[in-house]
């Protein structure tokens, strides 16, 4: 479901599709799974943070950057949606309502691209896809690379199309 609003985002701010209601279906359906998804991790992060026992000091700057960004993606998509709510993006508006939605949007793609950049590869480790340090380590790597591409995606379609409508 994520996949899908953020790829029919993009082509809609590149202007290859037109806006669809279905961008509001999916982003509410995320909701609940993110909700579980909220409560799991933080649950897992203080009881994590519980234990005495702190051998693997990146792994824990990790888990914590985790938590920091989780709950900027949470305010961030809150800002979203509440922005979108107050003034549609179709709906032809002042520059500073304009930059408003950019500048939000912006940092939701940030948070999302910094919290998945470490999710991701521990997932794969978790899930046993990446079962030595070195896969690990080269994946990772590469997977860095893909988000910071794929964020730089994100920003260019919000220009595109801020840079267009303003």
């Amino acid at each position: 479901m994520f996949v899908n609003h953020a790829v029919l985002s993009l082509l809609f701010l590149y202007g290859l599709i037109d806006y669809s209601p279905s961008f509001k279906i999916t982003g509410r359906r995320l909701f609940y799974p993110l909700v579980l998804h909220i409560i799991i991790s933080s649950y897992l992060y203080l009881k994590d943070k519980m234990r005495k026992n702190k051998v693997y000091p990146k792994l824990i700057a990790e888990t914590t950057q985790q938590f920091i960004t989780g709950i900027c993606i949470v305010i961030f998509v809150g800002l979203h949606i509440f922005s979108y709510m107050m003034l549609p993006i179709n709906f032809s508006s002042e520059f500073h309502f304009k930059l408003l939605h950019f500048l939000i949007d912006i940092l939701l793609f940030a948070s999302i691209s910094m919290h998945l950049r470490v999710s991701i590869p521990r997932l794969l480790v978790s899930f046993g896809f990446l079962d030595n340090k070195n896969s690990f380590v080269n994946f990772k790597d590469k997977f860095n690379l893909t988000i910071c591409i794929l964020l730089l995606i994100a920003i260019l379609a919000e220009i595109v199309y801020y840079g267009v409508i303003l």
